[in-house]
């Protein structure tokens, strides 16, 4: 499952679901289909000559105003030494740490023409509200991120090797299992390669792009 991370730009792949640059997506109640790819309609187009990756980095999801973490470090905070508590304050947020995040994007400018010329001929026009396009994606060397649909959702989380938890980059391990939650989520926790994140856009009617989550 797919969800739109609201103020972020983001989309969360949930269920590290293949995704690419140059996917289309049909989006139905937030679930993210698949409809083509760019290159199935012009396959001598070769997006990598537009395609930027930037250097490894941290990808952090903890506003104060969302959420807060308690820490196993003192008997007041009601999670053992190798637990990590996440509070969510506010519905449909997010919290979490991803870690060696490599971002690689491209421009759209450069094919305009022919991502006019499918959303025309596909019909994706009448319905520009439920197609979008692959433009970013993010992978990640590993981590954790949890979901909440609702607020004053209590999430505890659990190292697997017993480590002492003590900071929210902790969770860039990956190294983690759920233990309990209040209300329901959805979390990506994995220690291995995937891809957490990715951004798309909505073509408008005048042709502009419309990012997701902002």
């Amino acid at each position: 499952m797919n969800k739109i991370l609201l103020g972020h730009k983001y989309v969360g792949n949930f269920i590290d679901a293949p995704v690419r640059l140059g996917m289309i997506f049909r989006m139905d109640a937030q679930q993210f289909i698949p409809a083509m790819h760019f290159n199935d309609a012009y396959p001598d187009i070769n997006l990598g000559k537009w395609t930027e990756a930037g250097s490894k980095g941290n990808i952090r999801f903890a506003e104060n105003t969302s959420v807060s973490f308690s820490f196993g470090v003192s008997a007041t905070t009601g999670v053992g030494e190798s637990e990590l508590g996440i509070k969510f304050k506010k519905a449909k947020s997010v919290a979490g740490y991803v870690q060696d995040a490599v971002i690689e994007r491209f421009g759209y400018s450069n094919i305009l023409p022919q991502l006019k010329q499918i959303w025309t001929d596909q019909g994706y026009a009448k319905f520009y509200k439920e197609y979008v396009l692959v433009f970013e994606v993010v992978t990640a060397a590993s981590g954790t991120l949890v979901y909440s649909e609702d607020r004053n959702n209590e999430v505890v989380l659990r190292h697997k090797l017993g480590a002492a938890v003590k900071k929210i980059a902790d969770l860039g391990s990956g190294n983690f299992e759920f233990v309990s939650n209040s209300k329901r989520t959805l979390e990506i926790i994995r220690a291995v390669a995937h891809k957490p994140l990715f951004k798309a856009f909505r073509l408008r009617k005048d042709w502009r792009p419309e990012i997701l989550g902002t």
